[in-house]
């Protein structure tokens, strides 16, 4: 099965083959006398760049889960998972040099969680309140902590109306009910756990072989992320190519008998719709010019070098 080559690790060489190209849209075909009276021979072809941002979502469960229903009447995750899914792909052509479209920026990889109390893993050391020196079962400090929470939001309600006295005011009452948000955050936390937001990107180069409209390019497992095209389990990420089924035309130039011995060959590349999948859903989809499916077209030896 064809490999696809991933972070543009061989981009120098894809675009090496490429180099007779003028533009994304022609490009010199065969031999041909370059700008410094070389002769040069051009095999115009198209590789694509295509961009994965990659979304996880990781459910830690708190260590009072189990009680969240019977003392907050809400459920808490029970069940620790990390779900993968790709949420946008950007796509683009590569060009010589290695040079890449300027629609296929890299967005910048993220992590985000529900808390910023403690670490994004781990939960704040928050302990219930102990009258006595007599060990608590699990269940004895998770009723604790609930009460602890019914009490912060009590303190709260009476900071707002004014019951806890005269003394809380101003920038002195903003300071006090952000301390109590806190405080409760990490008592609910317990119970309800975390959930941490992480977001990556991946870039991935599929040269095209010719006219193939279809290239399977990765794999996606909801619990294991991206993998290899090759991996036998998650749903096929593709990319797919509909060529416009309308031949290219030169515009800014005059085209030339086939047989004028002076003629240059040139292929004009269509503006084929480039799509990518996961599955039965398209996460992107561009308009790009692709040699394979274009048009051969012959032109005075004097209009195009290099």
């Amino acid at each position: 099965m064809k490999r696809f080559l991933s972070f543009l690790t061989l981009a120098t060489l894809l675009c090496t083959a490429a180099s007779a190209q003028n533009n994304l849209y022609r490009s010199v075909i065969g031999p041909y006398i370059d700008a410094n009276g070389a002769v040069a021979v051009a095999d115009p072809s198209t590789s694509i760049v295509v961009d994965l941002t990659i979304g996880s979502e990781q459910t830690i469960v708190g260590p009072y889960a189990r009680y969240a229903q019977k003392y907050l009447d809400v459920r808490g995750s029970l069940v620790e998972k990390t779900t993968f899914t790709i949420k946008d792909a950007r796509i683009s052509v590569l060009q010589c040099d290695g040079i890449l479209a300027p629609a296929s920026e890299l967005d910048a990889s993220t992590i985000t969680t529900q808390s910023h109390l403690g670490g994004i893993a781990e939960f704040a050391k928050v302990l219930p309140d102990r009258m006595s020196t007599s060990p608590l079962t699990i269940e004895d400090a998770a009723a604790q902590a609930a009460q602890s929470i019914f009490t912060i939001r009590k303190k709260r309600m009476d900071l707002i109306t004014g019951d806890a006295g005269e003394n809380v005011f101003g920038a002195g009452l903003k300071d006090a009910l952000e301390a109590l948000d806190a405080r409760e955050q990490a008592y609910l936390e317990l119970f309800l756990g975390k959930k941490i937001t992480t977001t990556t990107t991946k870039r991935i180069v599929v040269p095209l072989n010719g006219t193939e409209s279809s290239y399977t390019i990765a794999k996606l497992s909801s619990s294991k992320g991206l993998l290899a095209d090759s991996a036998e389990e998650g749903d096929a990420v593709k990319l797919i190519i509909n060529p416009s089924g309308r031949a290219p035309k030169l515009n800014d130039i005059t085209e030339v008998d086939s047989r004028d011995k002076t003629a240059l060959m040139v292929r004009l590349a269509d503006n084929a719709t480039c799509s990518i999948s996961v599955g039965d859903a398209v996460v992107g989809t561009t308009t790009l010019p692709i040699f394979a499916f274009g048009r051969t077209a012959y032109i005075a030896n004097t209009v195009v070098k290099r």
